[in-house]
């Protein structure tokens, strides 16, 4: 190095205490984010993100000196700086332990966590409901540096209760895949209404807390076991599939924020997928990337000479008043920086060294980085037309602290005077682009020697439930009430884990629990005896997609072990042959696309990622015995009754009761106990049994019955009496909905009530039985829905454009893919078919529709017409398939992006009636919004929602691509008058009418001609929809060139 290492480090001590460590309070341990009181706020208070980013630069400086030859004890006294405000902070909070357990339940912003506090106190700041107060992006970053401190030696931790504390703020951050929130800039929406969204950067920073804490002991590597915290892969794994759907954008407002570069290098290390990370920041650059920094998001007006500061929010029409001139911010040059250095550009790196220390501002002798730059008030016109042509002016708030703080990271990273491990002990940057070689132990477990010597000559390795002894085995449920215990803290208020469902990799692991040792059965064996899993066909497939998914998220480093039970019911189903075919191969590795082992479950267990669960009060918790298995214990006759099902329900209830003991048939069984569900009598005794039993359990017999015989409809009629709210069911909607997708419920327009946010599974239940018409159409949906939440997760390209799902519509696709001339009703098809051939209907159904759309949809995008011959459909009906197509609306980003650009040719686009609110208003769209934007897509989602039949709705989409296809032939055309689509669509099916059907009568002409529009082929309506459109614009011109003259 060209300089003495023991003065650099002194040079940066001495910058840092005057910069940094001089603003610390010496009672509490805290940092204002500012010393600065302005127009735009009081930042005299303790920002829990601007604390934590304010000492990344002390923390660097002390791992330094502790590097250097001879350290001294400013290495312990910048060491102990950072412990003292962690601890400080782990104060604040904890006074609000009541908040945390108010939140893991409710997810409710005014019980979140509060964003700042007094910095003299560590009291509260402000109001629950006087600051967007739930930015979960800020407590993940506290606990990601808990991680990276305790990994690197420092006792940030020093009591049990503290502990208990931070394991129940892992419960707290772990459902923020699915939580909106306020965000890194503490707003929202980009219009700041108060309106939280769910943020692509507050995912990917809970995504790395909870990654870097599972595991860690909060003592040091000799801690006691209680010490150890617990994350749950499965909702880290689910936060990277939600950054998978988000990225590159931030949230539904800001289609790109440069706040994702805060997880996709340093400190975060939170997106795996390398491309996408690349295409992320490629993204932010340029996009937001400028001479002073980078924008925050596209039309920000914060610190604008422009922005009205009497006023928190802005109207949707003046946020166009900020283009171009949106604030820079050197803060983003410094992630940039560090990030470069972790990739090991130099180059890059040294160019926004160069770039920082050339924004930098002298003040007392010091080189300080400012907040932002923003554009003089005189420049604003000239760099509206000639953006980044004007010389920017630097605020007032220097330095920004955070800013200055990873600057400096960033110089003793470039001088090497630390390294990429100092600052990240936990390896994340080493493991983020890691591809996955995972391999799964595969456990057989029969539930007794009957079904064992069926596994057995079906060549399946395996063992009973007693063989494994002294093993045991639990399911997901029992394991779901042993994280109940843990965190919980009497002197906090802390109950620790609330009752929700484990899924694919929290289940794929061995336990050891207290003294006990278990194999934890798969989560899609719940207790729940949910028909769809005994179903052999469909189990397979479900295993399938389990070993698909531990293989795409597993990070742990051992193996993870998949147990599976195979029970007397499931052997003696129809198609257990082909099931046990299936896991024989597994096996064998005959299928090349899954590294299983089999194994005896004592291996497993000790091959596999084992977590150990210290409960401290083991007396007051003892784990069940109970199984997921099925019971046949009632008598029923095998011969068909003579008795006349219309009767069933004038009898009295203990007629009911008496008949289900004189060995009925299953159908008489079956009407009887509906009868009594509906009586709400299932809880009585049935007379004459012995030992006394009641009518549910006889209809859990009768229900096993159903399912041996293969009586699909029945077993769901059956199922219907027993479903109760589903943890499993509410994990459903979550997955779809956090993927920003509509769920909508209900069997006709006037009865539909949508779903945008995940739900409590007592409020799903509640609206399954609202909008269903019978107890078999509510089972039927609660199916559908466990389809879609699933193949959304095995198949997303199958959802691609899609961002509404009706129910009904797709239970009338399935029904349709059984029959085709729709003779029975579609609830009545589709309850007699297996579940897994219901399942395999909506996957063929959806990925059908997927490869249709995309095709046509690249014919509008790339100017082609639409030909039928490219899609492989000379002999489709093509009124049909327009039906098919209305029930799924795909909306493209290629083709929003090209909708968004024909906006500039109209001033509305009217979708639907005009007394309905279908009309776009192009205008306030262009200036409120950005193209990439999801909120343009629910935007246009929205104003056709509500066109019905279904086949209109697919007609006036392709006058949509019509008026499109125009627009990008003719750059320069324009509309002086409305684009009325529905007009548009029955101007061209007249023209069609006129030239080949003059017969028609004169008073029913249009609905003939639309009814034979919608037959043609999609290339023959494009052309009548492009004349259309085409006489529209010319017929305007000519009005304007007449009103000039």
């Amino acid at each position: 190095m060209a300089f003495d290492i023991q003065e650099k480090l002194d040079s940066l001590y001495q910058h840092i205490q005057a910069v940094i460590l001089s603003r610390q309070h010496p009672v509490t341990g805290l940092f204002p984010a500012s010393t600065s009181i302005n127009n735009h706020g009081n930042y005299t208070d303790a920002w829990v993100r601007d604390n934590v980013y304010s000492i990344q630069a002390v923390w660097a400086l002390s791992l330094a000196y502790k590097r250097a030859s001879n350290p001294d004890k400013r290495a312990h006294e910048l060491e102990h700086a950072c412990i003292k405000m962690m601890r400080g902070l782990l104060f604040a909070m904890m006074r609000q332990s009541h908040k945390v357990e108010a939140f893991k339940h409710s997810l409710d912003p005014k019980d979140a966590l509060h964003a700042k506090y007094d910095t003299k106190t560590g009291l509260e700041a402000v109001a629950d409901d006087a600051w967007g107060h739930l930015q979960i992006d800020a407590t993940s970053f506290y606990l990601l540096m808990l991680a990276q401190m305790t990994k690197a030696g420092s006792k940030v931790i020093f009591s049990r209760d503290e502990a208990n504390f931070i394991q129940n703020l892992i419960y707290y951050i772990s459902r923020t895949y699915r939580t909106p929130d306020y965000g890194i800039w503490e707003r929202g929406n980009k219009v700041n209404n108060g309106k939280a969204e769910i943020n692509a950067s507050s995912v990917g920073m809970a995504k790395a807390a909870m990654e870097a804490l599972d595991g860690l002991n909060l003592f040091g590597e000799d801690g006691p076991e209680w010490a150890v915290i617990h994350s749950f892969a499965d909702a880290v794994a689910r936060a990277g599939s939600v950054l998978q759907s988000l990225l590159p954008k931030e949230s539904r407002s800001k289609e790109v924020d440069s706040a994702l570069l805060s997880i996709i290098s340093f400190p975060a290390f939170a997106v795996n997928d390398e491309k996408l990370a690349r295409r992320t920041r490629k993204e932010i650059l340029d996009k937001l990337g400028g001479e002073y920094g980078c924008k925050r998001f596209l039309l920000d007006g914060h610190q604008s000479v422009l922005e009205d500061q009497s006023r928190i929010y802005y109207e949707y029409n003046e946020l166009i008043n900020f283009e171009h001139i949106e604030s820079e911010w050197p803060l983003f040059f410094t992630y940039l920086y560090i990030g470069r250095l972790f990739a090991r550009d130099w180059e890059s790196a040294n160019y926004y060294r160069y770039k920082l220390e050339g924004l930098m501002v002298e003040k007392d002798g010091q080189m300080l980085l400012p907040e932002l730059y923003y554009v003089p008030k005189e420049n604003i016109l000239a760099e509206k037309e000639k953006p980044g042509s004007q010389t920017r002016v630097a605020n007032d708030n220097l330095p920004l602290v955070w800013a200055q703080s990873l600057y400096l990271v960033g110089t003793m990273l470039d001088d090497e005077l630390i390294t990429t491990n100092d600052l990240d002990p936990l390896g994340l940057h080493k493991i983020q682009y890691r591809p996955n070689k995972v391999t799964t132990s595969m456990v057989i477990l029969a539930q007794n020697e009957e079904v064992k010597e069926k596994l057995l000559a079906a060549g399946c390795l395996c063992q009973t439930v007693d063989e494994i002894a002294p093993l045991k085995t639990i399911s997901a449920k029992q394991l779901v009430e042993t994280y109940q215990h843990l965190g919980v803290s009497t002197s906090l208020g802390l109950k620790g884990r609330p009752n929700r469902a484990l899924n694919s990799l929290a289940t794929s692991q061995p336990f050891h629990i207290n003294e006990d040792n278990y194999l934890c059965l798969s989560w899609i064996q719940n207790e729940d005896k949910d028909y769809r899993k005994i179903d052999p066909a469909l189990f397979q497939t479900h295993i399938r997609n389990e070993l698909s998914i531990i293989g795409q998220h597993w990070y742990y480093p051992a193996n993870a072990v998949f147990t599976v039970l195979i029970d007397d019911a499931m052997s003696e189903m129809q198609g257990a042959d082909e099931l046990f075919e299936f896991i024989r191969q597994l096996q064998n590795r005959e299928l090349e696309e899954f590294r299983v082992i089999p194994q005896s479950a004592k291996n497993a267990f000790k091959s596999g990622s084992r977590r150990t669960i210290t409960i401290a009060s083991p007396e007051q918790h003892h784990l069940g015995t109970s199984l997921p298995v099925h019971q046949i214990p009632w008598q029923l006759s095998s011969t068909p009754s003579d008795y006349d099902a219309s009767q069933t329900h004038t009898l009295e209830t203990q007629q009911l009761l008496a008949r289900l003991n004189e060995q009925p048939s299953l159908e008489e069984a079956i009407d009887c106990l509906i009868e009594l569900g509906a009586r709400r009598s299932l809880m009585n005794t049935v007379p004459g049994s012995t030992p006394a039993v009641t009518a549910y359990r006889v209809l859990n017999s009768v229900y096993t019955q159903a399912l041996l015989n293969g009586n699909w409809k029945a077993s769901r009629l059956l199922f219907s009496l027993m479903l109760k709210p589903s943890t499993d069911l509410a994990t459903y909607i979550a997955d779809i909905t956090v993927r920003q997708r509509l769920l909508v419920l209900g069997e006709t327009p006037e009865d539909e009530t949508d779903i945008s946010l995940p739900l409590h599974q007592d409020e799903i239940l509640a609206l399954l039985k609202s909008t269903s018409s019978s107890s078999l159409s509510m089972v039927l949906s609660y199916e559908l829905i466990a389809i879609a939440g699933t193949l959304i997760k095995v198949h997303p390209d199958y959802f691609a454009g899609v961002r509404t799902l009706r129910i009904h519509s797709l239970a009338m696709l399935c029904a349709r893919h059984f029959d085709p001339e729709e003779t029975s009703p579609v609830i009545d098809t589709l309850s007699h078919v297996s579940p897994n051939e219901l399942y395999n209907a909506l996957s063929k159904v959806l990925k059908q529709k997927h490869v249709e759309f995309t095709q046509v949809a690249n014919n509008v995008r790339y100017h082609h017409n639409v030909d039928a011959n490219d899609i492989n459909m000379k002999d489709v009906d093509w009124f049909d398939w327009r039906e098919e197509q209305g029930m799924i609306t795909k909306l493209p980003e290629s083709m929003l992006q090209q909708l968004w650009e024909s906006l500039h040719h109209a001033d509305t686009i009217v979708f639907g009636d005009l007394q309905s609110n279908t009309t776009l208003d192009c205008k306030r769209t262009l200036s409120s919004m950005t193209p990439g934007e999801d909120t343009f897509a629910v935007l246009i989602e929205s104003l056709t929602s509500d066109i019905h039949p279904s086949w209109y709705k697919s007609l006036i989409f392709e006058g949509l691509y019509a008026y499109i296809q125009f627009c990008q032939q003719h750059k320069h055309c324009r509309f002086e008058q409305e684009i009325n689509l529905p007009v548009l669509v029955s101007h061209a099916s007249l023209d069609h009418a006129k030239q080949y059907r003059a017969d028609h009568p004169r008073d029913n002409l249009a609905e003939a001609a639309l009814d034979e529009f919608a037959q043609l082929t999609l290339s023959k309506a494009n052309q009548y929809l492009r004349w259309s459109v085409s006489k529209l614009h010319s017929r305007q011109h000519n009005i304007q060139s007449d009103k000039k003259h």
